[in-house]
């Protein structure tokens, strides 16, 4: 009899330990909020890119080689047959050469309007000068929110929101019509709404 209680007390502690697994698995396995319009592909990916030259019949007043710009691109892919709007939010961390190493944080928002379904590919841009002057980005973070809502955000640090730590600078990272990028690969970038002006 004590034998069978034993078994049975095994029995039930198995049971216990099953369940609780199945739990932290279908835990673990929730999609994430949002990953039903939006989920990111990869990683964001800093490059350099040199300033694109046109030809033009006026005559260039530069000379040498072209500038390096500092650039984050980012794929990710919608599910919906169009979506209105989506809001991405760069945010783009440093240590100002020219001030001490002072810390600095740049944010850049870039809203896309009539986004259709599949594969896109999103990007910022720091102006030559400001990294010859302040130096290389450290960091870097994406939050995309569609009406309102976040739906996924990445970073190249593991740690959570840290960006939220910082005062942003506005202004200073340019979306791709703010740059002479603009016409290049034209037809492969969402429309990019224009900043209100200023009141």
């Amino acid at each position: 009899m004590m034998c069978r209680n034993r078994r049975i007390r095994l029995l039930g502690a198995g049971l216990l330990v099953v369940m609780g697994l199945g739990l932290a698995s279908s835990w673990a396995q929730a999609p994430a909020p949002g990953s039903n319009i939006l989920r990111i592909r990869g990683k964001l990916i800093p490059t350099k890119e040199k300033t694109p030259v046109y030809q033009t019949s006026v005559r260039s007043q530069t000379s040498g080689r072209p500038p390096e710009w500092w650039r984050v691109a980012v794929e990710y892919e919608t599910a919906p047959e169009w979506i209105d709007e989506l809001e991405f939010t760069f945010y783009a961390y440093l240590e100002d050469q020219s001030a001490k190493n002072a810390p600095v944080m740049f944010r850049g928002v870039v809203t896309y309007e009539n986004v259709p379904k599949g594969r896109h590919v999103a990007d910022i841009f720091l102006h030559p000068n400001v990294v010859a002057r302040m130096g290389q980005v450290k960091q870097v973070a994406l939050v995309i929110k569609h009406n309102g809502m976040v739906v996924a955000t990445d970073s190249t640090s593991s740690r959570p929101n840290w960006w939220d730590g910082f005062p942003p600078k506005d202004g200073v990272l340019l979306n791709r019509t703010q740059t002479p990028f603009a016409l290049v690969d034209y037809d492969s970038y969402n429309f990019i709404r224009a900043a209100s002006p200023a009141r």
